[in-house]
């Protein structure tokens, strides 16, 4: 079962819900505002030319809603070209954009339906013709402003900022204020018998209703440990979770298998390793032959540089625990390691820019400032990293001085 959390964020990824809204309110609006209709008003008493004034701002509004429409599905396409397909639901969910169409929608069925309501012999009603062409001039307004929004947004820099911040707010929803971690729940590879809850379906894991499953585990007197952690691809059939201490005849596998999203595309909701995800998209699509933009490359690990080390610094590898309302520690889930992290952000980078020190040099920054960060208990993953970046360079780098730069910079970490 989808949390609140999870059903907040698909809307927000989706481009309807604000138009509609704002589709609705226009409607009622002008059925209540049809309803005010003073005697003299000047030419705006005359049907047939408020009629006329309103014919022009419905079709006009809808014509920039197509244009508007097509801005879009052009950006998205770029987006997607140039930098990676994962930013679709980056720019699905802008709302600049869902403004904008919410003011332009909100136009045409506000001058749609006050005109259905003027009749020919009636009083027209004033205020809502007032209100329409307030709407229409804020639709030119909203057109200016959408253009310009889309021409910032599509600037690399602005969309690499973006990327940061989003993944910025994962990683302080996930480890933030509230949220406890241990080692000392059941293991993957505990000796106790346990129920085993198997995912009805494949796909990603999205997310994890650990407050129900808390809830369940008191009241069925069990612990519950999730193996799986949001971003894992599952199979059917492959166990997600575990219980103890439960009756199993007393257990909805089922019901605590819903407790595990699995949704066919990966969010980031709880998965504060898919905006690395993102950044390396970027970083890989700037190195390939067709672009060829190092800076950016660089730049792009720049911003994995500073997520990673905000996450060096918390608890990685730990449980995440969730007590029950008895108080009880209920349900463990696992957390991915920063060896985890750092394959996913350092590696693929380090594979494809092999002929580049500049981009190597930044990888180097990126260890050393995780190193720094997560203390002589991460030296051991750091290592690892460095070493498999100075072999990529031992393969890439044809000039010896670049080399003999690129290796002591990495073997001077820690």
């Amino acid at each position: 079962m989808p949390t609140l959390s999870v059903l907040g964020e698909r809307l927000r990824s989706r481009l309807w819900p604000i138009p509609a809204l704002a589709a609705v309110l226009a409607c009622l609006g002008a059925v209540g505002l049809s309803m005010l209709r003073p005697d003299d008003a000047g030419w705006l008493s005359d049907p047939s030319a408020v009629r006329g004034l309103l014919e022009v701002l419905a079709g006009s509004s809808l014509t920039v809603v197509a244009l508007v429409f097509s801005l879009q599905v052009v950006a998205l396409q770029l987006a997607a070209s140039q930098y990676s397909p994962r930013l679709l639901r980056t720019y699905a969910r802008d709302r600049v954009i869902q403004a904008a169409l919410g003011v332009l929608i909100s136009t045409f069925v506000f001058s749609l339906v006050t005109l259905a309501l003027v009749g020919a012999g009636d009083r027209a009603p004033v205020v809502s013709v007032v209100v329409a062409v307030a709407l229409g001039l804020a639709s030119v307004a909203a057109l200016v402003g959408v253009v310009g929004h889309i021409i910032t947004t599509l600037r690399v820099e602005t969309m690499m900022a973006d990327l940061h911040d989003d993944a910025a707010e994962v990683v302080a929803a996930v480890y933030g204020a509230g949220s406890a971690f241990d080692g000392s729940g059941p293991r993957r590879d505990g000796s106790v018998d346990a129920l085993a809850v198997a995912a009805p379906r494949a796909g990603f894991v999205q997310a994890v209703d650990r407050a129900w499953l808390a809830r369940w585990a008191a009241d069925a007197g069990a612990v519950a440990r999730v193996d799986v952690v949001p971003g894992d691809h599952v199979l059917a059939g492959q166990p997600l979770a575990r219980v103890w201490d439960a009756d199993p005849d007393g257990v909805n596998a089922d019901r605590v298998a819903a407790a595990v999203l699995v949704g066919h595309e990966r969010t980031p909701d709880e998965d504060p390793a898919y905006g690395l995800v993102q950044l390396v998209d970027v970083a890989l699509r700037a190195l390939s032959p067709g672009v060829n933009d190092p800076t950016t490359a660089v730049h792009a690990v720049g911003h994995l540089a500073s997520i990673v080390a905000s996450l060096a610094a918390e608890p990685l590898g730990a449980d995440r625990v969730t007590e029950g309302p008895d108080g009880q520690p209920r349900v463990w889930e696992a957390q991915r390691s920063l060896d985890d992290l750092l394959t996913v952000a350092c590696d693929p980078v380090a594979r494809h820019a092999g002929d580049n020190p500049e981009v190597l040099l930044s990888l180097v920054r990126l260890l050393a400032e995780a190193y720094r960060r997560g203390g002589p208990d991460a030296s051991d993953d750091i290592r690892r990293h460095s070493e498999y970046l100075a072999r990529a360079a031992d393969r890439g780098l044809s000039d010896d001085s670049d080399l003999r730069r690129v290796r002591a910079a990495a073997g001077a970490i820690g």
